[in-house]
């Protein structure tokens, strides 16, 4: 038979409401509640008691001037009893080791004299892109105010070189690179109103064209430059057919163009010895160029091959450069990367490339910002490029 004598019932306590022995915590504070205890805690029980509840007490702490006490009268195998609970507010211990000195940063700021600038001295390449000018295009000026866009940007340009160079920029080489749309076509059906508007033939078109392709040439080699010239070929220059492209990706009079300036060059070796169109870029029948401009790669490409990417030039040309990379084409290695097409300036870095949006110097078209509002100033696109352009590989962008 068991003695129940030697059983003693289990005192349950009744906490005060509120003062429950538990924590709360968010993340960034909270509070612990003790229990009753007989003594007031010192640091060791808080430790302790932090570290019950499941939180670090090497990162955790008691906010000093936070400790509340709380009396309860309550009922024990020995009598009323008058117990007392305490609650205080913790917090995270943030490390102050290694954290900078506010007030010294302060001071260093308002003592620091300005340094001299160190002055780059690496090559590079001055990059002029010659985009959607379309020549033959009636609307806005017409042809005779493309042209003068077109010549005012080469001057702008040449005087950019020069002033570059007080700064100190050592230009190595020129590069003048069409973009493609040099030409606007007479019968692409790129609108309802092109053939009506056009205010030059064909011939007429790529006989203009092929004058201030070698007017920029011509400028920079009087400057005594080396001169690089190459094209992409667009969808204005394409030969057409009820609207469509019927031929050959070469076939093509942004290509065609450049391929009878490189003959009149050839033809006077003398004076253009130092410059230098790359014939494989025209001859092979591919959308798109890549070069190393002093240690940078960049790739070329006009954008009507761009498919996909959601709204924005921008995520066109991004969605359409993953697709390069898949396939391992030789554009996939650029660093950089220059498009036309859009007829707007634009510029991302998002990406581990950088690519550029180019402007155009055309007059504008009245149908495109009719149907959907945008338009967007006319503008050759600059930029001095190369290793000793720093980190991004470019510097000096100015749209002329």
């Amino acid at each position: 038979m068991v003695d129940l004598s030697e059983f003693q019932p289990r005192v349950k306590h009744v906490h005060p409401q509120g003062w429950e022995p538990s924590v709360s915590w968010t993340g960034t504070g909270g509070t612990i509640n003790t229990g009753p205890l007989e003594h007031e805690p010192d640091d060791a029980i808080w430790l302790t008691l932090i570290e019950d509840w499941g939180l670090d007490p090497a990162s955790t702490r008691i906010i000093p001037g936070s400790v509340q006490i709380r009396a309860w009268d309550t009922q024990t195998p020995e009598g009323i009893q008058r117990l007392k609970y305490y609650r205080a507010r913790i917090e995270p211990i943030f490390a102050t080791e290694g954290r900078a000195d506010v007030d010294e940063l302060c001071a260093s700021i308002v003592k620091r004299r300005p340094a001299k600038v160190e002055v780059k001295t690496g090559d590079l390449s001055f990059l002029i892109l010659l985009s959607d000018i379309q020549l033959g295009k009636g609307e806005g000026d017409g042809t005779p105010g493309t042209i003068a866009r077109v010549m005012a940007s080469l001057d702008n340009a040449a005087q950019r070189v020069k002033d570059l160079k007080k700064l100190g920029r050592n230009i190595e080489s020129i590069y003048i690179i069409g973009l493609g749309d040099i030409v606007e076509g007479c019968s692409g059906d790129w609108y309802a109103m092109q053939t009506y508007q056009a205010d030059l033939n064909r011939r007429e078109q790529e006989k203009v064209a092929r004058r201030l392709i070698l007017a920029y040439i011509d400028r920079f080699v009087d400057l005594g430059y080396r001169v690089v010239c190459s094209c992409v070929p667009g969808n204005h220059g394409e030969n057409r057919k009820n609207g469509k492209a019927f031929t050959s990706f070469d076939d093509n009079a942004d290509i065609s163009v450049f391929e009878s300036v490189a003959e009149i060059l050839s033809a006077n070796p003398d004076r253009y010895a130092n410059v230098f169109m790359p014939m494989d870029c025209i001859e092979k029948s591919t959308l798109t160029a890549t070069f190393d401009l002093n240690g940078v790669p960049c790739g070329f490409a006009h954008g009507h091959q761009f498919r996909g990417g959601g709204g924005g030039s921008i995520n066109k040309i991004e969605s359409w450069l993953k697709g390069q990379a898949l396939g391992r084409l030789p554009v996939a290695d650029a660093q950089l990367i220059y498009s036309g097409h859009f007829h707007h300036f634009v510029s991302s870095e998002a990406t581990s490339r950088t690519v550029f949006q180019t402007p155009a110097q055309d007059g504008g078209s009245q149908w495109f910002t009719e149907s959907t509002g945008q338009h967007s100033p006319a503008g050759l696109l600059t930029m001095t490029v190369g290793k000793a352009a720093g980190k991004r590989g470019w510097n000096d962008l100015a749209i002329l």
